[in-house]
């Protein structure tokens, strides 16, 4: 038996061994559930995204009385880096509420976080947070194009800065 090529082997494999060691305790996501209310009013209908740590649910809510509530997607999750980015946000620091007072309408987000036995509740009316556009993408490119949340970060962005525009040229 040839001993020269059984040191590099054993290497090989114990170091092999050692990272992926290493990679799975670095795919600990902390425990989480994100909320995503997508309210459609005029239709008396809600759209519920559901993010944890594990899955993606996206429950039909109806506003009509005597209906019942439907899952229409639910997908398992798998580790990523953006998902265990999510995990790490501290949300309760947001504030409870945002928005672009030139606009009564038009994109309104209730995002409730429920994280280490607390629950803060966000509301957006026509703004972008980063941290939510982060949780938003993530939810986006996982459902069906139906189940997608309005949520462009460029016409957010520039409306809310004409709207800073047009507050300037008031004052």
């Amino acid at each position: 038996m040839n001993n020269t090529n059984t040191f590099p082997t054993i290497f090989f494999l114990s170091t092999l061994l050692s990272c992926a060691d290493m990679d799975a305790k670095g795919q600990n996501i902390e425990s989480f559930e994100i909320e995503i209310l997508n309210s459609y009013f005029a239709e008396a209908y809600t759209v519920s995204t559901i993010l944890t740590d594990k899955q993606l649910k996206i429950v039909f809510k109806s506003g009509i009385a005597g209906t019942k509530d439907r899952t229409v997607f639910a997908e398992a999750l798998t580790f990523s880096d953006t998902l265990r980015q999510i995990g790490e946000m501290d949300l309760t620091k947001l504030k409870a509420y945002y928005s672009n007072p030139c606009i009564n309408d038009g994109s309104q987000i209730t995002i409730t976080l429920n994280k280490d036995g607390k629950t803060k509740s966000i509301h957006l009316s026509n703004y972008y947070h980063g941290a939510i556009g982060k949780i938003i993408y993530l939810s986006n490119s996982l459902v069906p194009e139906k189940y997608k949340v309005w949520y462009d970060k460029k016409i957010l962005i520039d409306e809310y800065k004409a709207c800073g525009e047009l507050t300037n040229r008031k004052s």
